[in-house]
């Protein structure tokens, strides 16, 4: 991969974190997937106050909410109402979905890949506010978790006999991580 591209695929993950709390723009979302191959992307479709949105390509998953669901979650009233509001965004890899084939090839913010290890996670974020080692819900391997001042980020490996490998780096809004919510309050709750 050529510099400029390294460029855009490290700009893609910061431009997607910023977007978190934000409308949900399907152009602006394609643009920021274009290094990747991207040429479409979908838009929020789902009957309920919350829907997913998929790039298989460039392994990023999107979750989008509506008033009054991101307003519950997030403890917050701030948002604008009457439109879907970017609460997550996954990093993908294979282990993390069935439909993924191939890690985000990009840069996460700080330099970080997908490649990288606990410590480097740690030295780039700081001490984690929750390190689990083993089995934990939903994986096998090292999981990390830090609050920070209106996001959570999360890093998410599997291990084997041999390795350890991440299988999914989610940044968020605080309180759109729900399956942890009541197990870690003080991390995730808003």
């Amino acid at each position: 991969m050529n510099k400029q591209n390294d460029t855009n695929n490290n700009q893609a993950s910061e431009q997607f974190i910023e977007l978190l709390g934000q409308p949900y723009d399907a152009k602006q979302v394609q643009t920021f997937l274009e290094p990747f191959g991207v040429e479409k992307i979908g838009k929020p479709d789902g009957p309920f106050q919350d829907d997913i949105i998929w790039s298989v390509k460039a392994s990023v998953r999107i979750d989008v909410y509506r008033s009054p669901k991101i307003n519950t979650l997030t403890g917050r009233d701030d948002l604008p109402a009457d439109e879907w509001i970017i609460g997550a965004i996954y990093f993908l890899a294979p282990g993390s979905d069935d439909r993924i084939k191939k890690p985000f090839a990009g840069q996460l913010p700080k330099g970080i890949t997908m490649n990288a290890t606990p410590d480097e996670w740690i030295e780039a974020y700081g001490q984690p506010d929750i390190y689990e080692q083993g089995d934990w819900l939903g994986g096998s391997g090292p999981y990390l978790a830090w609050r920070k001042s209106d996001i959570n980020i999360s890093v998410e490996y599997e291990t084997d006999e041999d390795s350890s490998v991440i299988t999914c780096v989610k940044y968020c809004l605080i309180g759109c991580m729900g399956a942890w919510k009541s197990d870690y309050p003080e991390v995730f709750s808003p």
